[in-house]
């Protein structure tokens, strides 16, 4: 990306901000209109929020599968093959490393989507 654009991230906060403090509390906005713009403003937040952390949730998840079945295949293949390895009994449903890599993957899986639900 050239130097002299502000990243993605920073765009959708420019704009997300704009939305929060300017528009939705105008008192000409109907109840309908301003309920619609906050749902806009969450997305909003919710796609920077995966802009920023996405790719190192990806990374570290990507890792942790590696470990768990093996280095071949993207993200998703990874992902049905732990499936797989716990439906058929390979990988035990209590496996500490499989509760390990299920809670991280969520905590930062709710970082992003709604990190309100981590209660901080």
């Amino acid at each position: 990306m050239p130097i002299s654009l502000a990243s993605a991230p920073d765009l959708l906060a420019v704009v997300r901000e704009f939305l929060e403090t300017d528009v939705v509390e105008d008192p000409s906005i109907s109840d309908d209109k301003r309920f619609q713009i906050r749902v806009a403003i969450n997305l909003l937040a919710t796609v920077e929020r995966e802009l920023r952390l996405g790719p190192a949730a990806n990374t570290a998840e990507e890792d942790r599968l590696t470990a768990l079945v093996g280095a071949e295949g993207s993200l998703e293949e990874k992902n049905r093959r732990l499936s797989g390895a716990i439906r058929d009994g390979a990988v035990a449903s209590d496996d500490p490393q499989l509760l390990d890599h299920l809670y991280r993957t969520l905590v930062d899986a709710l970082r992003i989507n709604n990190p309100k639900w981590l209660g901080g």
